[in-house]
């Protein structure tokens, strides 16, 4: 059978990660997000690992670095960018696969045989996720997690020109408020469906 692909774009603290690993696991293909998409991306450019990091999160940095720059792109930055989308082109023509994050609905816009798909929630539910679950803050607020949001709306406007979260550019938008292992439950039933298996 062809390959196919699911990617996950979501808000942070959606559960994008315990979702699109556990659906993977679920449909026996393979699984991708940042940093296993960071580690590619320096192996393919020899650029160290922590600096790809560092570029994507200063070019999502605030409206002060956009200014600075004069929304120029750097060569540095450029580099990473096409080594990501030549990275994410490679593993989805490699295997079946889900991809978390990492502006994988935009690269892969023109392959015929995926699902895309965003995650939202109620701030009140992300930031109890964040802080209790995932252990990332011992604290978080709503203002610091718009912020947190603000940041991937931001890179992925820069490198797409598409609005993130923007109903037009997914095939289907679910609030994870419902519970992850319901949603999880639901995309694996649309993912047999329409692909088999």
């Amino acid at each position: 059978m062809e390959n196919y692909v699911i990617t996950i774009g979501r808000q942070h603290g959606c559960g994008g990660r315990i979702i699109g690993r556990e659906l993977a696991f679920r449909l026996g293909i393979a699984y991708y997000d940042k940093e296993i998409i960071h580690g590619l991306i320096a192996e393919e450019t020899g650029i160290d690992k922590n600096l790809v990091c560092e570029l994507m999160d200063k070019r999502t940095s605030s409206l002060l670095y956009e200014l600075a720059s004069f929304g120029r792109i750097t060569p540095l930055e450029e580099q990473v960018f096409l080594a990501k989308t030549k990275v994410i082109r490679e593993l989805a023509t490699k295997s079946s696969c889900v991809f978390v994050g990492k502006c994988a609905d935009y690269i892969l816009r023109e392959y015929k045989n995926k699902i895309t798909i965003f995650l939202y929630g109620e701030a009140t539910d992300r930031i109890n996720r964040i802080v209790n679950e995932y252990g990332d803050r011992k604290s978080l607020t709503e203002h610091e997690l718009k912020t947190l949001d603000r940041k991937r709306a931001n890179y992925y406007h820069f490198f797409t020109t598409h609005k993130w979260g923007d109903r037009k550019n997914y095939d289907m938008m679910i609030n994870t408020g419902i519970g992850l292992e319901g949603v999880t439950d639901m995309l694996e039933i649309i993912a047999r469906k329409r692909f088999g298996g």
